[in-house]
């Protein structure tokens, strides 16, 4: 069984969707502790988002993907969706699996945020483009602010949800 398979097994029997990995970082996909997996070596936790953001607005940073679940305490776990691909960052980090969460209806959230990304990643890379760096920026998380930029458009400070701010860059990126 390979290691994507492994994370499909791990989501499906917590009842939870499943990303649309692209292919050439599908293959990639490794375990890497447990409920951890990822395309490359993790030297920084998960959980640490403005991190993983701070370097993707790197343009020499490599293409991958890691999706695991982390957190601490009773209520500050999440899923974790990290992709850089092509001139995409994308970064969701969706509540799931805390004590007082209802695990139904965060399931249902990442459903929603899961199928927004997919569809975004591919319509970002349907068309090969140069290499520029980072063109779209999506921070989609439950403990922190989330937001999206692209070039000519500034970035927007007001709260929202990880699902409203995909479905505005998807709207963004249809016009």
């Amino acid at each position: 069984m390979s290691d994507l398979d492994k994370a499909r097994q791990l989501f499906q029997s917590s009842r939870l969707p499943f990303p649309e990995i692209p292919k050439e970082l599908a293959v990639r996909l490794k375990e890497r502790g447990e409920w951890l997996f990822s395309t490359r070596e993790i030297e920084i936790s998960p959980y640490d988002v403005e991190r993983y953001v701070d370097e993707g607005e790197d343009a020499s940073v490599e293409d991958y993907a890691i999706l695991c679940h982390s957190g601490h305490g009773e209520n500050s776990y999440a899923i974790h969706y990290y992709l850089a691909h092509g001139n995409l960052r994308m970064f969701l980090q969706l509540a799931w699996g805390g004590v007082h969460m209802d695990a139904q209806r965060a399931a249902a959230d990442i459903g929603w945020c899961f199928g927004l990304a997919d569809e975004i990643d591919w319509t970002m890379n349907a068309v090969p483009r140069p290499r520029l760096g980072p063109s779209l920026i999506i921070v989609g998380s439950d403990f922190h602010l989330s937001y999206w930029s692209a070039p000519g458009k500034a970035r927007d400070d007001e709260e929202k949800s990880p699902g409203q701010v995909l479905a505005e860059a998807l709207q963004w990126l249809k016009q």
